[in-house]
């Protein structure tokens, strides 16, 4: 019986795609105008790079700062740009400020929220804690959630199994009562599984090059979560 829904975050509640790029878009146009090709470009490796330094940030390699910065002066290189910390941190300040103002919901969610009423919910996300606190806050969502969860306060990112155990203790319900949501087939559904929970691949874009495996439930919209519930009642 599933007693409590768990959801990643990023992609899957809050467009973070659309966030991102229009973050960036801004950030190298402040710096080099009128260059649009080479706009584009750099946001694609901009989100490259945010991958890159948030693992090893994930793998406490380096503070989120540090990831920052390196992400910030790893994107600009190619540009001749160099930051000192100081001009870095201004800059990565304005980014976030900018980023975290385009954070907006996917429409479904608040329908969704309203369907599982009756049932415990949470987020569970990799990335650092103040930063995924206040995207929650900003969307107004944050005082609906019974548990928030990140890779930086649970001391393991996805798809640690021990992440989402984490968030099981602190609610005090075993996995196989928990669903988890995500939009990452690998890093959401399967590691959920793989943890012990029900894991659902949140699919929004309708991926026809993937497969998921026949014990993770695929599901196109958030509304349909309220039919897997009432399935494992």
């Amino acid at each position: 019986m599933i007693k409590a829904v768990l959801f990643d975050l990023d992609d899957t509640l809050i467009n973070h795609d659309a966030a991102i790029r229009s973050a960036a878009g801004a950030l190298f146009n402040n710096l080099i105008s009128n260059r649009e090709n080479d706009c584009q470009a750099f946001v694609e490796r901009w989100i490259s790079l945010n991958r890159e330094w948030y693992k090893k940030f994930y793998a406490k390699e380096v503070t989120f700062q540090e990831s920052a910065r390196g992400k910030l002066r790893e994107a600009f290189l190619p540009y001749g740009y160099e930051f000192s910390d100081t001009i870095a941190d201004t800059l990565l300040s304005e980014y976030w400020e900018r980023y975290v103002s385009m954070c907006v919901l996917f429409n479904d969610v608040d329908e969704c929220f309203r369907q599982l009423e009756q049932w415990k919910v949470g987020v569970l996300t990799n990335g650092q804690e103040n930063q995924q606190l206040e995207k929650l806050r900003r969307c107004g969502i944050l005082s609906v959630l019974d548990l928030v969860v990140t890779s930086e306060a649970a001391g393991f990112p996805k798809p640690a199994p021990e992440i989402f155990l984490h968030a099981c203790n602190k609610m005090g319900i075993q996995p196989r009562e928990i669903m988890y949501v995500g939009d990452n087939l690998e890093l959401d559904a399967i590691a959920a599984r793989n943890a012990g929970l029900l894991g659902v691949w949140f699919d929004r874009h309708h991926t026809d090059s993937l497969d998921s495996p026949s014990d993770v439930k695929r599901i196109n919209r958030l509304t349909q979560i309220y039919e897997v519930v009432q399935q494992n009642l």
